[in-house]
């Protein structure tokens, strides 16, 4: 039977067949109809499961075939080609990069060369025929559709170019022939391999290491992004070639085959890595397929498309993503973790057939000289080495031993001791795990501060992190279902122990907020464990896995002999890790109440501690995109109002009463003379207790400033006695802007300031809703300009007074079309196909005394506050307090209600109409402009 590339040979052999004296652009029909047979066939083939690089490597062979039967045509046919040259010319036409290495993906682009031996062009102009021998072939390829990047050279050109950059050098050293004179290109290769190779392999790989470190940071720095560059990313197609091409420079091999044989990869480690490039061709054929068009990353939203192309049959399209996703994981991190462990290996071996010069047999004794013996293992240079073969099953013990010997001198293991743990992880038995020895080394490990995350990774590199803690192992390459999570679960979790490191002795914000916090910690190892297995409750179906998690932990808490206590804390600190988030962000933490509970839920100081740093640590694990200071503000407030509680006990009830007292005084001395006393006491009188919690003297100062000002309208004989007075102050530390409002209350009143802000193109971070009991309301707002993340701009300032204005005045305004016509941004939040949050309500009537809670989480869209808002006025329900929530997305937003008679809403019934109406009221937005 014949094979794939003998059936489009054939194809070729009976399709691309031009009339006599016909040019290929004169008649296209041809090549069409084999492109659009082949096509087809590669797309049966892939879709019917053929393996990556075949389908690629035919894609080219589908290329060849047109391209030498174009060339030929165009070199025999064409009148100003043939004219007075016989024979002609030595010429070649040669295929470069990606097409040179004979792999295509469907949109990949074709480089070709015309190689010339310098005749034909002089003094800068190219000679008549070979322009239209280049024009004949590239302007048919264009007219069939193809993007083709093309270069006219000679030896000498090619030599100039490629040792003037570094990607030409790559692109050359992969040129294949096409069609042409072969004796030329043969001259063409050995010139590139003496003039552009030897005597250049430490500066390209030089240079090529370092534009890897910078594509890797670019993207992620991770194989296990969310959404990976298929190409580029860590682990992606790129590593992989780069790996080859460093070898060639080094050793002149041109596959893994070749390197297997010399002994510098072993039969393992190239299965996988030919596993791994051969599923990652695979990816990005159907991602090139699916969207028609060159893509790189891989988007959550077309992931489970592209998992059922590629035959995973799961119909949930979560299921679906988390089979292919872990599989794409999987290969991308055996690309990673080899490529750069093959990488180290090389780099240290010598050249071979190479004499040692005088001074590398000097740099070789003085390296036997600096070596150190140490619990059977070498120190070298900064590496650890094993002393011998059986360096592990003569004491099991030192597979956790040489990660202590690693932390604490800070050296690396070499590739070669990496290789042999990898080898012996049958020793991590049921007596390893249960060995005190092993629990005592390990929790030392755990208690290195600053220093912890980077031996964790070096653990999980080779498998043995998994294998001694299997409840952080099953997270391996686990995808993450939230949308605002950007790794996958136990990429996730090593990002968030580095975070954590990052605090000991951090400089700069946010973290050195918490350094002294870290510092004074008592027991640093059980934060650390705490992070590692904060998420091992994904790893199984729950609709809580933080509460699951804590469960799963007391397991290697007690193989780890934690006492008692320490297993309550670290049981505390992860059923709760998501709390402290989410009442720092969604809970009003002027209420006496929230702060209560959190405190009776947290029981004392030292959980208060674990729990918050660790909760910082998460979030900037999560994604880097997240964090702002608002947030920042929010945690540390948070944990200060709930160490008051836990240190002060009734104090903390007499603190309150006397800080009003402090507080009037210090008013007092701030306010200029022309404030009276009766003044000042009607603002402290009028106002509710969580007004003195919340605010400070010179807040209390500026909301006596606006009232006065507000007032003094109403005492006017002007007509502008509905208007409101605003004072705008920037707070660009914490990255937003701080408006207070000041006016009569009324109903609605809320929603219509929502709207204004954001038809005036800003995003709401939050709102405290005062009323004075005369009727005046002193509200505040924290927002930010939406499209830029930044403190509010002038024209925004006055184009929200504006409208504000003339809204609160009785004027007309259409807040509907103004917000839609702002609505051109791409939305944060990408949808899976098929799938969108849900609106989801909630009603608590526990978190606080006197108001009903109501959180709404839903996508996150322009207008979504102000038709929330609007409809809760719309059902009689007063505001006093909102808390908004976004993240990458998706709106949690929590709004502090009640009765218009002032009752909480307690009725099934009552909770059911709201929940309706916020429901439509949010379906309601997509219709708007």
């Amino acid at each position: 039977m014949p094979t794939l590339l003998e059936k489009i040979q054939t194809s070729a052999d009976q399709r691309l067949k031009l009339p006599p004296n016909r040019l290929p652009r004169e008649d296209l029909a041809p090549y069409k109809r084999y492109l659009k047979v082949e096509t087809h066939r590669l797309k049966m083939a892939h879709r019917a499961g053929a393996e990556g690089r075949r389908i690629c490597q035919a894609r080219a062979a589908i290329l060849d075939a047109l391209i030498r039967n174009v060339f030929e045509a165009v070199l025999t046919r064409s009148p100003q080609v043939t004219a007075g040259r016989t024979p002609p010319p030595p010429l070649a036409l040669v295929a470069l990069g990606g097409y040179g290495r004979a792999e295509l993906n469907p949109h990949s682009d074709i480089d070709l060369m015309f190689l010339h031996n310098g005749d034909l062009v002089s003094r800068g102009r190219t000679h008549q025929g070979l322009a239209a021998l280049t024009d004949g072939v590239l302007y048919t390829l264009w007219d069939l559709g193809f993007k083709v990047g093309h270069s006219v050279r000679s030896i000498e050109d090619c030599i100039r170019v490629a040792n003037g950059d570094m990607q030409s050098k790559t692109s050359l050293i992969e040129a294949r022939l096409l069609a042409g004179d072969e004796p030329l290109f043969n001259r063409f290769q050995k010139a590139v391999l003496t003039r552009c190779v030897a005597g250049h392999e430490d500066a390209y790989i030089e240079a090529r290491l370092r534009d890897q470190a910078a594509r890797r940071e670019k993207y992620g720095n991770s194989p296990c992004m969310q959404e990976p560059n298929v190409k580029n990313g860590c682990g992606g197609l790129r590593d992989y070639q780069n790996l080859l091409w460093m070898a060639f420079f080094k050793y002149r091999t041109r596959s893994l085959d070749e390197l297997e044989e010399r002994d510098h990869i072993s039969a393992g480690e190239r299965k996988q890595l030919e596993a791994a490039y051969d599923f990652l061709l695979r990816v990005r054929t159907e991602l090139h397929e699916h969207l028609d068009r060159p893509v790189d990353t891989l988007p959550k939203s077309v992931q489970p498309a592209i998992a059922s192309n590629l035959g995973y049959a799961e119909r949930s399209p979560r299921r679906r993503i988390e089979r292919f996703m872990r599989d794409y994981y999987t290969h991308a991190r055996n690309i990673d973790l080899l490529t750069r462990t093959v990488e180290q290996r090389l780099a240290l071996l010598p050249q071979p057939k190479r004499l040692p010069s005088l001074r590398q047999i000097i740099r070789t004794r003085r390296q036997r000289a600096n070596q150190r013996l140490l619990d059977g293992f070498r120190l070298v240079d900064g590496e650890i080495h094993p002393g011998s073969p059986r360096v592990f099953r003569d004491q099991p013990r030192r597979l956790m031993r040489v990660f202590l010997h690693a932390q604490q001198r800070g050296h690396r293991l070499h590739p070669d001791l990496a290789q042999l743990i990898r080898r012996q992880l049958q020793l991590v038995d049921r007596s390893f795990l249960r060995d005190p020895h092993v629990h005592q080394t390990f929790l030392e490990i755990l208690n290195q501060r600053g220093n912890v995350a980077p031996i964790l990774r070096a653990m999980h590199e080779v498998g043995f992190l998994g294998k001694y803690i299997p409840e952080f192992g099953r997270l391996t390459c686990l995808v993450q279902h939230e949308f605002y999570h950007q790794y996958a679960a136990d990429e996730h979790t090593l990002v968030c122990l580095a975070k954590l490191d990052q605090v000991w002795e951090a400089k700069q914000a946010p973290y050195n907020h918490y350094t002294e916090m870290f510092q004074n910690l008592e027991q640093p190892f059980l934060l650390y464990l705490a992070l590692l297995l904060h998420d091992a409750g994904k790893a199984f179906e729950t609709d809580n896995h933080a509460l699951l998690g804590g469960e799963i932990a007391m397991k290697p808490g007690k193989r780890l002999g934690l006492d008692a206590a320490s297993l309550h804390s670290l049981r505390l600190v992860i059923e709760n890790h998501l709390a402290m988030a989410q009442i720092s962000q969604r809970r009003d933490l002027e209420d006496p109440a929230v702060i209560r509970k959190f405190a009776a839920l947290i029981e004392n100081p030292a959980n208060l501690t674990l729990l918050t740093l660790h909760t910082f640590a998460d979030s900037q694990g999560t994604s880097d995109q997240l964090w702002n200071g608002f947030k920042d503000t929010l945690l540390r407030a948070l944990h200060h109002k709930t160490l008051e509680v836990l240190m002060g006990g009734t104090e903390f009830i007499l603190a309150e009463a006397r800080r009003r007292e402090q507080l009037a005084a210090e008013v007092r001395r701030r306010l200029p003379a022309t404030f009276g006393e009766e003044e000042i006491n009607a603002h402290f009188a009028n106002l509710p207790a969580r007004y003195f919690q919340r605010h400070s003297a010179r807040d209390i100062c500026t909301d006596l400033t606006l009232t006065h000002r507000f007032l003094h309208l109403q005492s006017s004989e002007s007509d502008n006695v509905l208007e409101p007075v605003i004072h705008w102050h920037n707070e660009p530390d914490r990255g937003y802007t701080v408006a207070k409002v000041c006016t009569w209350d009324r109903a609605g009143l809320f929603s219509k300031i929502a709207g204004t802000f954001t038809a005036a193109g800003l995003t709401i971070l939050s709102a405290g809703i005062i009323s004075r009991r005369d009727g005046i309301v002193l509200d505040t707002f924290c927002v930010m300009d939406a499209a830029e993340g930044k403190p509010a701009g002038r024209e925004q300032r006055e184009r929200c007074e504006s409208l504000l204005t003339k809204v609160l005045t009785g004027g007309a305004v259409d807040f509907e079309l103004l917000i839609g016509r702002l609505q051109v941004r791409r939305p944060i939040y990408q949808p899976l196909q098929g799938e969108r949050i849900p609106t989801r309500i909630e009603f608590d009537n526990t978190s606080s005394d006197a108001r009903t809670l109501i959180e709404v989480e839903t996508e996150d869209r322009l207008g979504l506050l102000y038709a929330i808002s609007r409809k809760l006025a719309a059902l009689d329900l007063d505001i006093s307090v909102a808390k908004i929530c976004t993240e990458t997305g998706a709106a949690i937003d929590s709004f502090y209600v009640r009765e218009a008679d002032g009752r909480k809403i307690e009725s099934p019934e009552r909770q059911r109409e709201i929940e309706r109406g916020l429901i439509k009221a949010v379906a309601a937005l997509d219709k708007w402009g």
